[in-house]
C-alpha cells in the first residue's frame, strides 16, 4: 500500500512538473488553476486509495465476519457523496448481520458516512457557515456550485453550532462592559419576534480616527428565557475572565429582560445606552422650532437629568406641553422613559468607566440585522435558534448530532490496516516541511473551502 501512495504523489508531482516543461506561457493563473485542479484530483485518489484498502481488509478478515456474525450480501454497490474537494464516487459491499438481520454497509460505518447523506460533513460545515453570511442559494451557489439545493443548505444550519473554543488562561480587567440589545425579526406566518444580542468587551479603543470594542466577543440565543440567557452568558465570561474586583457596565434601553442581567451580573452597574437616551431627549423637544431653540431645550434637559432633583426636568416638561399641547402624550411618555432611568443616565457623570461603552444598536446592525432582518424575509424558530448563535460566534463550527464511526473490533481492526498506508514523510520520500519554508503568500486572502483545503497541505 506504500507503495500506491507513493505513486499517487509522485504521477501528480510529475504532471505539476509537466506543466513547466510546455512551449506554453507558465502564468501565475495558469499555476493557480492547474495547482488546484491537481491537488484536488490527488486528494479524490488518496481517497479512493483508503476506500479500497478499508473495503479489502474487511472482506479479506472471514475470521473476523464470522465472530462478528457478517456475511457478504452484495458486492461493490456503488456510493456519491460530494465533498470540498468535489464528488467522490466509490463501493462498498453490502452486508447481513446475522446478530440482528439488519443489513449494513461496513465501510460507510467506518468512514462515518450516514444513510443517505449525499454531502460530506466538511461540505455541511461550510454551507452553514456561508449561510451566516448570504442566503441559502448563494451558499450553495459559493460551497457547492449550486449542486445542493436551499431545503439542505437550512438543514445543515440547523444542524451545525459554533464550536467550543478551550478557554486561554482568565484575564483580570478592572471594567468590563456589556450591551445587551434585541434585533426585530418577521416568523413565518409574519409574525414578528425578537432575537437578543449581549455583547462583552474591554472597552472602547482607538486606532487613528477609528474607535474599536476591544476583545469583544458576541452571545446570542433565540427562545431562552431572561435568566436563562444570562447564566449562559455569564457562564462564557467566566470561562474567560476572572470577575475577582471587576466592575462589570451593562448598557442597553432598561427593557425588563436586560435588567435582569443585574442580578446575574456580579459588582454590575446600569447604565442607559446613549442612542435610546438621545432618541427620548429628541422625542420631548420634536415640534420645537427654529432648530437653534430646539438645540438648547435638548441641552436643558441633558443637564436637568445629570442633577439630583427631578424639579428644573419637570418644569421643562410642564414648560413644552404647555408650548405644543397636541404632542403632550408623545413628551410625557418619554420624560417617564428619562426619569425611570435616571441612575442609568446620572451613572456616566459619576462614574467616568460608565461612558467608555454603550454601542448596542452597532453591535445588533453588523452582528444580526445584516443576515436577519435587513431586507423583507421570514424565519422559522428552528432556524433562528441555530442561527443566532452562529451568527454571534462568527468561528468555526461542529454538527450538533455526531455519528461516531461504529467501534467494532472487525472495524478497528480493518481500519489500523488501512491507516499503515499513510507513513511518516521520511518514510514515503517527501521533503520535510521545515525544508521549505513557510508559504507565507497562502496564508493571505479568502477562506474560501478550496483555499482550506490547499492551505492544509502546508502545514
Amino acid at each position: 500500500m506504500n507503495t500506491i501512495i507513493q505513486n499517487i504523489f509522485a504521477e501528480y508531482q510529475n504532471k505539476m512538473m509537466e506543466m513547466f516543461q510546455t512551449p506554453e506561457a507558465v502564468t501565475l493563473w495558469r499555476i493557480e488553476k492547474e495547482g488546484v485542479r491537481l491537488i484536488r484530483e490527488m486528494v479524490m485518489a488518496i481517497m479512493r486509495a483508503y476506500v479500497v484498502e478499508l473495503s479489502a481488509n474487511i472482506r479479506a478478515d472471514q475470521k473476523g465476519r464470522r465472530k462478528a456474525g457478517l456475511v457478504i450480501e452484495r458486492l461493490g454497490d456503488e456510493r456519491r457523496i460530494l465533498t470540498e474537494f468535489g464528488e467522490f464516487d466509490y463501493k462498498r459491499d453490502y452486508y447481513l448481520d446475522k446478530r440482528d438481520g439488519r443489513y449494513r454497509y461496513l465501510v460507510d460505518e467506518a468512514l462515518d458516512v450516514e444513510k443517505k447523506q449525499r454531502i460530506s460533513s466538511a461540505v455541511g460545515l461550510a454551507l452553514a457557515g456561508a449561510a451566516a453570511e448570504m442566503s441559502y442559494e448563494k451558499s450553495s451557489r459559493y460551497v457547492a456550485g449550486g449542486e445542493v439545493s436551499r431545503q439542505t443548505v437550512m438543514g445543515k444550519v440547523r444542524n451545525s453550532r459554533p464550536k467550543a473554543v478551550a478557554p486561554k488562561e482568565k484575564k483580570r480587567v478592572l471594567a468590563l462592559h456589556v450591551d445587551a440589545d434585541e434585533d426585530h425579526v418577521t416568523l413565518s406566518g409574519r409574525k414578528k419576534s425578537s432575537v437578543p444580542l449581549i455583547s462583552v468587551y474591554e472597552g472602547i479603543g482607538q486606532n487613528g480616527k477609528r474607535r474599536y470594542c476591544r476583545e469583544v466577543f458576541h452571545i446570542s440565543e433565540y427562545g431562552l428565557g431572561a435568566d436563562e440567557l444570562w447564566e449562559k452568558s455569564l457562564d462564557e465570561i467566566e470561562a474567560r475572565y476572572d470577575l475577582e474586583g471587576t466592575l462589570i457596565y451593562l448598557h442597553g434601553d432598561g427593557a425588563a429582560w436586560i435588567k435582569a442581567g443585574l442580578e446575574w451580573l456580579p459588582n454590575c452597574r446600569f447604565v442607559l445606552d446613549k442612542y435610546h437616551k438621545n432618541k427620548e431627549i429628541k422625542r420631548m423637544s420634536s415640534g420645537l422650532s427654529p432648530n437653534t431653540l430646539r438645540r438648547d431645550v435638548e441641552t436643558a434637559i441633558r443637564e436637568s437629568l445629570l442633577r439630583e432633583g427631578n424639579g428644573l426636568f419637570n418644569d421643562i416638561t410642564r414648560s413644552l406641553c404647555k408650548e405644543t399641547p397636541g404632542r403632550e402624550k408623545d413628551i410625557q411618555g418619554a420624560a417617564q422613559y428619562l426619569l425611570s432611568h435616571k441612575e442609568g443616565i446620572r451613572i456616566c457623570l459619576l462614574e467616568e468607566e460608565a461612558n467608555n461603552g454603550g454601542c448596542t444598536e452597532p453591535h445588533v446592525s453588523h452582528i444580526l440585522s445584516s443576515r436577519l432582518s435587513n431586507r423583507p424575509r421570514a424565519w422559522s424558530k428552528a432556524t433562528l435558534s441555530s442561527l443566532a448563535p452562529i451568527l454571534a460566534a462568527r468561528g468555526e463550527l461542529e454538527e450538533k448530532t455526531k455519528v461516531l464511526p461504529v467501534e467494532e473490533p472487525l472495524l478497528k481492526k480493518a481500519s489500523a490496516k488501512a491507516k499503515k498506508m499513510f507513513m511518516p514523510r521520511h518514510a514515503l520520500g517527501l521533503v520535510e516541511p521545515e525544508a521549505v519554508g513557510t508559504l507565507a503568500a497562502i496564508a493571505m486572502g479568502k477562506r474560501t473551502p478550496t483555499f482550506k483545503a490547499v492551505y492544509s497541505f502546508t502545514q
